[in-house]
C-alpha cells in the first residue's frame, strides 16, 4: 500500500491573526499600571515622609517632654533627698529626649533645621550634674534648684518661640 500524501496545495498567503495586538500596546499598559500604582502610593503617604505630619509629631513630642521636665523640676522643692535623685534622672531623661528631637530635626533639614543650640543642653546637663553632686555630698542645693528652674524657664520660652506661641506648657 502506498502511503497517503496530501497533495492539496497550501495557499501562498496567510490570514492575519485574530489578535492584532501590537507589542508597544503591552508596554503602554504596563507603564500605565505602574504609574497608577505610584500615584496611589504617593497620595496615600506610602514610601515618603509627610513634612507636616513630621513637624506636628515633633512639636507634640517637644511639648510633652518639656511639660514633663517642668513638672519634675517643680516637684524637686517638695521632695526629700531620697527621691530627688530619681527626679533629677527623670529631668535628664526628658532633656535628652528634647536633644534627640533637635538632632533628628538637624538630620532631616540640615544645620538650618537646628531648633536649639547645643549650649542649651550643655548648660542644663551641667546644672543637673552640679545639683546631683551637691545632693550626694550633703551640701545645700537651693542655688542649684534656682539655676535649674531658670534654665527650664528659658527652655520653655525657647520652645514657645519654636512652636509659635508664648507659653509652651
Amino acid at each position: 500500500m502506498i502511503p497517503y500524501r496530501n497533495t492539496r496545495r497550501q495557499p501562498s498567503f496567510s490570514y492575519p491573526s485574530k489578535r492584532s495586538f501590537k507589542p508597544w500596546v503591552a508596554v503602554l499598559i504596563v507603564v500605565g499600571v505602574l504609574l497608577a500604582a505610584f500615584l496611589i502610593f504617593r497620595f496615600t503617604g506610602v514610601g515618603g515622609i509627610d513634612q507636616n505630619s513630621f513637624a506636628s509629631q515633633r512639636n507634640a513630642k517637644l511639648r510633652s517632654e518639656l511639660q514633663l521636665a517642668t513638672a519634675s523640676t517643680n516637684r524637686l522643692s517638695r521632695l526629700g533627698a531620697s527621691t530627688t535623685t530619681i527626679e533629677l534622672a527623670r529631668i535628664r531623661q526628658y532633656i535628652h529626649g528634647m536633644e534627640l528631637l533637635n538632632e533628628l530635626n538637624v538630620g532631616m533639614y540640615g544645620e538650618g533645621g537646628r531648633l536649639y543650640a547645643q549650649s542649651v543642653f550643655d548648660n542644663l546637663y551641667s546644672i543637673l550634674d552640679t545639683y546631683d553632686a551637691k545632693l550626694a555630698s550633703g551640701q545645700k542645693v537651693n542655688d542649684s534648684l534656682t539655676a535649674l528652674t531658670e534654665a527650664i524657664t528659658d527652655l520653655t520660652n525657647l520652645t514657645g518661640g519654636i512652636l509659635g506661641f508664648e507659653d509652651a506648657t
